[in-house]
Order: structure tokens, then C-alpha cells, then sequence
């Protein structure tokens, strides 16, 4: 009778386990579909804010974690509004809206390069937050406090940022400052984000339940 039961528990472990792994992988490596916005910040920008998650400027316009990206466009960057003064830059305000909850673990940044005046747009200081559902907005711990200025080649590399993983929904980035300082330009942008996930620790768990139940069965057969 054990033996006719077994089988049967195990096969429907199993398939829940691979009900499962699609979801998990899903949540391992290049998290997409990322909506940013900015509030207040958009009528006259230069540029699509959409741009600077949907992989625009790198290989193949596809979103990646690592990759070159080309010049600095409309098409491919975003750009504020011009602002009032440089204190200005400081009340922008940006935030990134994942489809579902990522255990978030890094990103890459690609700033505004190809010319002086453009790397100068680019976001130099900034405080990065994060918050699950409508949970209270928390300092991402371990996240980069500024950006290196961007190239003024026609291309630019990622730049690579890792730290302990949290569990997330949300990103914003504000207290910002741009690359070119006080009485610099009046405007703050950047090519391209692209954020990493790590698999949720049920995954793991899940592998190593159903790889104890498969010794657990050699050792009866």
C-alpha cells in the first residue's frame, strides 16, 4: 500500500513544484514591465520617460542588465523640463512601479552621455527608497548615493549596483542633483534603469523538498 501511495503524493508534489518555477523564474534576474513617472516633471521633458525602462538605445531595444547603450536621444533618454534653478533639480522626484512583488537584489544605470552639456543633465547625488504595496517608503540599504557623470562618446557601458535583497514593489529616487553642479544646466535625466531579481526563497525550499522526497522513495524502493 506504501508503495501505491507514495508515487501519488510525490506526483502531485511534483506537479505542484512545476506550477510553481514558472512564477519563481519570473522573479529571477531582468524584472520588466517597470512603469517610472514623475510627477510634475513631465509636461515639457525632453524626451520619453517610458524610454528610460523599455530597453530604448541598447542592443536591439530590448531591456538588459548589461549592454552598450548609444547617444543620448528623444527617442531614447528622458530629460526634465527646464527648471526654475538649479535648488530646482532637488524637488524631482522619480519612481519605478513593478507589476507584482520582486525580491529586488540591484540595477544598472546607464546616465546621459555623447556630448559635455549632456553628461552634465545627468544625475549625480540622489537617495533611492523603496516600499511593498502601500507600505511606508524605506531607504534601499546598501544603493548607491551618486552616479558616475556620463561618457561624451556616442555610447556608454552600464554602471552595476548590487545589495541585499528586499522584497518590493516600488523604487523612487529623489534629493537629486545633476552632473553639472550649481550653475549648471536647470535640467536632471538619464538614459536608461534596468533592475535585478534574485529567486524568492520559496523556490529554494521547494527544490530541496522535492529532492529529500526523491531519496526517500530510492531508499523504500
Amino acid at each position: 500500500m506504501k508503495l501505491a501511495v507514495t508515487p501519488l503524493v510525490l506526483s502531485t508534489a511534483t506537479f505542484g513544484l512545476m506550477l510553481g518555477v514558472p512564477q519563481n523564474a519570473q522573479a529571477s534576474g531582468l524584472i520588466r514591465n517597470v512603469t517610472p513617472s514623475a510627477s510634475g516633471f513631465t509636461g515639457t521633458a525632453v524626451g520619453s520617460l517610458a524610454a528610460t525602462t523599455n530597453g530604448a538605445g541598447l542592443p536591439g531595444d530590448k531591456p538588459s542588465l548589461t549592454g552598450t547603450h548609444t547617444a543620448t536621444s528623444i527617442t531614447n533618454s528622458w530629460r526634465t523640463p527646464l527648471l526654475n534653478s538649479p535648488n530646482s533639480v532637488g524637488n524631482v522626484v522619480i519612481e519605478f512601479a513593478f507589476n507584482r512583488i520582486y525580491n529586488l537584489a540591484g540595477f544598472s544605470f546607464w546616465n546621459t552621455n555623447s556630448s559635455t552639456a549632456l553628461a552634465q543633465v545627468g544625475i549625480k547625488n540622489v537617495t533611492i527608497e523603496y516600499k511593498l504595496g502601500g507600505g511606508a517608503w524605506t531607504a534601499l540599504s546598501g544603493a548607491p548615493t551618486t552616479f558616475g557623470i556620463g561618457t561624451t562618446t556616442a555610447t556608454i557601458l552600464e554602471q552595476e549596483f548590487n545589495f541585499t535583497p528586499v522584497l518590493a514593489t516600488n523604487v523612487r529616487f529623489r534629493n537629486m542633483t545633476n552632473q553639472g553642479g550649481i550653475g549648471g544646466n536647470n535640467r536632471l535625466g538619464f538614459n536608461e534603469i534596468q533592475f535585478r531579481s534574485i529567486p524568492e526563497p520559496s523556490s529554494t525550499l521547494a527544490l530541496l523538498a522535492l529532492g529529500l522526497a526523491g531519496v526517500g522513495l530510492k531508499k523504500r524502493i
